[in-house]
């Protein structure tokens, strides 16, 4: 009975071993073609070559690369991140540095905890892919992979406690549908703890962000001398989720304006009966943002200039361009939806301002300033004044921070003495002195500039970039027209070198957290569930890599790269095989010699032994010869002696022996 025990176990073992090969080989190529449209050629084949390389050391039984040198290359892996990470290729080189690390850890002799470590790595290739996309084929290979990772951990476990074990047809079965039972117990209660658990309000990276109240570089109203350091703050204010927009220092991002003027400080007057809706140019561009914005700004919501939309919050409008939080809620963050026209020009709705009120300066204010400009715009017309103004500001006046002036006379400080100021000083020497030319103004206070980061899709805009800039009445076009008399690359939107390739992927990291754990909330939920349920209906989406990606695919690697990529997908099953062949050498053996025997019309039957199964061959010559191989098989077999070269050679050759007799 213990021989026909050990027979049957000889066509039905298969190693433990195999089966974990077999497991991370699927979790490496689905990965890999789940990035095959991120990565680089070199990339792509240095993954194909490994991997081929991985396979024939297991199937050949070759020594394993020594672990210093595989933890060398994984080391190597690790530093492409650095150095081909760029602002516009970050997400694609994480990705090629993971599936190479992949494959470089497939060459290792492999131990428990490394099948685990390469199912992670499958894994962080999902959350990589997904700050890009999620489509049918996505989910594809988010099942996969997490079937992949709950059959790995329970082979792992195991392989620990008995590394040599082999499993029957009827244990590989149990193990698959504990894997699948497990797999579909835990996706629903990980699904409920994500949708139902109270959300953090920590950051992911506390070293940009800074959440909760806090002061800010934005102000609503300008007071000369008390914002020096504005420019020195460079924590995130928000962020907007956009396309690109050509030079950041030019994109201006409004807040609220500021129409009145004391003799020091300007305010928001916030007087809807004079400051209405605009009409938005219709031959101007149109922008849609996703706003995320950080805890601390006063309620106020900023939007390119010129917004006309804010939806997704509880809104009040200030008129010209200007909304704020109706609950003024400065405690938490606030995401939103905004449009805006790209125009530097804004008209009233209505086609005419309230000229007296943006003429406004307090009585007998600066004779002296005033005496400069009667003697520098007299008899110019409003365009002409403007220019002047600008042309003096640009010429005498510089960009600081320090020693700013900060008396009630500052503004005649700036001009006459120290000549040197910060936006603020810039913007509010211009309007004043419009103004006293005969010529409207207001400040607008807001934010200029951003860094973009192309991986995300996103503008990142710091405190440090909070501005101020000035909106002049034309009274030809009708329309506020924006001036900046601030020198151009410095002050507000300078300084963007702090943001090198690794701050924007980690703010990338930061963003993706805030979006999905800290902002996240039930109306996020209904939109996600939406999102799929649309992913699932559309039939154009398709449920494998799409023919467009192998045609990105192919024009990348080349016919012959992709015949390789596609038997990288069969690799599972030659390690399956190869744990039955190479493991257990003897099953390889005997189903040659059934084979042989078959041949001569004597068929053996699965649960008969060798010695009854040479006894009912009536042919005295073909039993003759068949008997070396039976009783050598025996004596190896059934005595467990290992079966070395010299041993499987002899049986070999007795094979050989009785297939020459059946053509002879």
């Amino acid at each position: 009975m213990n021989r026909l025990l050990k027979t049957q176990e000889i066509g039905t073992g298969v190693s433990l071993r195999a089966i974990l090969n077999a497991a991370v080989a699927i979790c490496a190529v689905l990965a890999f073609f789940m990035g095959s449209e991120l990565i680089g050629a070199l990339y792509a084949w240095g993954f194909l070559a490994l991997m081929a390389f991985a396979f024939f050391i297991e199937w050949q039984d070759l020594p394993h690369p020594p672990r210093l040198l595989i933890n060398l290359a994984t080391l190597a892996a690790l530093g492409g991140i650095f150095t081909r990470m760029r602002r516009n290729y970050i997400i694609e080189a994480l990705m090629e540095s993971l599936l190479l690390m992949i494959a470089v850890k497939m060459l290792e002799d492999k131990k428990a905890r490394d099948y685990v470590q390469i199912v992670l790595l499958g894994l962080a290739t999902v959350v990589c892919y997904a700050m890009l996309s999620a489509e049918k084929a996505f989910i594809v290979y988010c099942f996969g992979l997490g079937l992949l990772s709950t059959l790995t951990l329970l082979l792992s476990t195991w392989l620990d406690k008995e590394p040599g074990a082999f499993l029957s047809l009827k244990e590989i079965r149990q193990l698959f549908t504990r894997t699948g039972a497990l797999f579909v117990v835990m996706l629903p209660l990980c699904l409920l703890l994500f949708f139902g658990l109270p959300r953090t309000t920590a950051p992911l990276f506390g070293m940009r962000g800074q959440y909760g109240i806090t002061s800010t570089g934005f102000s609503d109203q300008v007071q000369l001398g008390d914002a020096s350091s504005i420019q020195s703050n460079n924590k995130l204010a928000f962020r907007a989720e956009m396309r690109p927009l050509g030079d950041e220092r030019t994109l201006y991002w409004r807040g609220t304006v500021l129409d009145l003027f004391d003799g020091r400080a300007w305010i928001s007057s916030r007087n809807n009966v004079d400051r209405g809706s605009f009409s938005p140019d219709p031959d101007a561009p149109r922008v849609e943002q996703q706003i995320f914005l950080e805890a601390g700004n006063r309620g106020y919501l900023f939007a390119l200039d010129q917004p006309f939309v804010i939806r997704g919050v509880d809104v009040i409008s200030d008129g010209d361009g200007a909304f704020r939080h109706r609950s003024r809620s400065v405690g938490r963050r606030v995401q939103y939806d905004a449009v805006s026209v790209l125009s530097s020009q804004m008209k009233p709705l209505n086609g005419a301002i309230n000229k007296r009120r943006y003429l406004s300066l307090p009585d007998s204010f600066s004779p002296r300033l005033q005496a400069l400009v009667a003697d520098r715009t007299r008899g110019m017309s409003d365009r002409e004044k403007i220019s002047e103004i600008l042309s003096f500001l640009a010429s005498e006046f510089s960009y600081s921070l320090e020693g700013l002036p900060n008396t009630r006379d500052a503004l005649e400080q700036f001009i006459f003495v120290d000549k040197k100021g910060n936006c603020e000083y810039f913007a509010a020497a211009l309007s004043v002195m419009l103004r006293m030319a005969g010529v409207p103004t207001r400040l607008v206070a807001g934010y200029r500039g951003g860094v973009y980061n192309e991986a995300g899709g996103y503008y990142i805009i710091q405190e440090q970039n909070a501005h101020v800039w000035v909106e002049v009445w034309d009274t030809e076009a009708g329309a506020w027209t924006r001036y900046d008399p601030t020198p151009v690359g410095v002050g507000a939107g300078s300084g963007l070198s702090a943001y090198d390739t690794f701050a924007l992927y980690l703010d990338l990291l930061d963003y993706q957290w805030s979006k999905l754990v800290v902002n996240y909330n039930w109306e996020t939920q209904a939109e996600l569930v939406q999102n799929l349920r649309e992913i699932i209906r559309n039939p154009r989406a398709s449920l494998t890599p799409t023919r467009d990606g192998f045609r990105r695919l192919g024009s990348a690697l080349s016919a012959p790269a992709i015949a390789l990529a596609a038997s990288s997908a069969c690799v599972a099953l030659l390690y399956l095989v190869r744990g039955l062949r190479r493991r257990r050498p003897e099953m390889a053996l005997l189903k040659d010699f059934s084979r042989a025997m078959r041949r001569y019309g004597y068929r053996r039957h699965e649960s008969e032994g060798l010695s009854e199964f040479l006894a009912r061959v009536d042919d005295a010559g073909l039993r003759l010869r068949a008997l070396p191989f039976v009783a050598a098989f025996e004596e190896h077999y059934y005595k467990d002696l290992p079966l070395d070269a010299a041993t499987s050679r002899y049986l070999r050759n007795q094979i050989e022996k009785i297939s020459r007799s059946r053509g002879s």
